[in-house]
């Protein structure tokens, strides 16, 4: 079972109070699979190499490792949403790899703010001494720490960032969650034939 983590304002008494709800997710995978995820993300090392992670979706590849792997995202997530009280979603998937290098870091950022952000997640493949830092609405930055086999889930708008490496290399995969309702948006109104989300499948 995963552990919930939770940040909310106080309810608000006039319309310049704050107001603010953060819910974040962490769970644990097993360390075997988490080593057979970590060899066929090395095997595909040409399709992000440079830094790209726009044109493939690590959840499209065929590999024994990465269906489990969409299993156990899928029972975490709904495991997620019947902890916080919310209804699970008919969702979809899109992964990449980020390979983290000796001396880098990953700047502040968010992965999607619009009405359709839902959730992200990033999985710790290699065990490695940095934090990813969420930048919680109102309150500042918290830490946690990255593990092996860890397993974050939170909200796709929430800033997040990841210090310097001090060891040669950190692999981590990434990904967003999309509801359908999203998707149905997102073929109504891309107009972008290169758009990354063209590439999500149904978890």
């Amino acid at each position: 079972m995963g552990e919930w983590r939770s940040w909310r304002s106080n309810p608000a008494n006039n319309h310049f109070a704050p107001r603010f709800s953060v819910d974040i997710w962490f769970d644990e995978i097993n360390l075997n699979l988490i080593d057979e995820i970590l060899d066929v993300v090395k095997d595909n090392e040409d399709l992000y190499k440079n830094h790209q992670w726009e044109h493939y979706n690590v959840f499209q590849w065929n590999d024994k490792c990465i269906r489990q792997l969409k299993d156990i995202i899928k029972v975490s997530y709904t495991d997620f949403c019947r902890k916080i009280g919310v209804s699970r979603e008919k969702i979809w998937i899109r992964g990449w790899v980020y390979p983290q290098k000796q001396g880098m870091t990953l700047k502040r950022h968010s992965h999607a703010l619009h009405e359709n952000s839902y959730i992200s997640g990033n999985i710790c493949l290699t065990e490695n001494n940095t934090t990813t830092d969420y930048d919680i609405p109102y309150i500042g930055w918290i830490t946690t720490e990255n593990s092996k086999g860890r397993m974050t889930l939170f909200p796709s708008s929430l800033p997040h960032a990841v210090d310097e490496l001090k060891e040669s290399e950190r692999y981590s995969l990434a990904f967003d969650l999309i509801t359908e309702q999203g998707m149905d948006y997102f073929w109504c109104n891309n107009m972008n034939e290169c758009d990354p989300l063209l590439l999500a499948v149904e978890l």
